[in-house]
């Protein structure tokens, strides 16, 4: 299997940004329905191309409050190890 890293696919996820959008103006509405359609996908291949899609809004929308993708997982990594140490298992978290 192929990978790419996290800095080349956020090059590459904000080339397609710039170039004219349906959601340009309202990220925020397409990450809610690129979210919903995750929850509809049918079959490997569907699922990934809409986590696909979900994360290109993630990165766009990271992008354009000067986050990199790096940071928001450090972060959450570090929200769910502050959770795990205030008692929630895995389950819960």
């Amino acid at each position: 299997m192929r990978t790419i890293s996290k800095e080349l696919y956020t090059d590459l996820a904000i080339t397609f940004y710039e170039q004219p959008h349906r959601h340009v103006h309202d990220l925020k509405r397409g990450l809610l329905e690129e979210a919903q359609e995750v929850v509809d996908a049918t079959g490997r291949e569907n699922f990934i191309e809409e986590l696909g899609d979900l994360l290109w809004y993630i990165t766009v929308l990271a992008d354009n409050a000067d986050l990199s993708l790096g940071e928001i997982m450090l972060a959450n990594i570090n929200k769910l190890e502050r959770r795990m140490l205030n008692g929630k298992t895995p389950k819960e978290v």
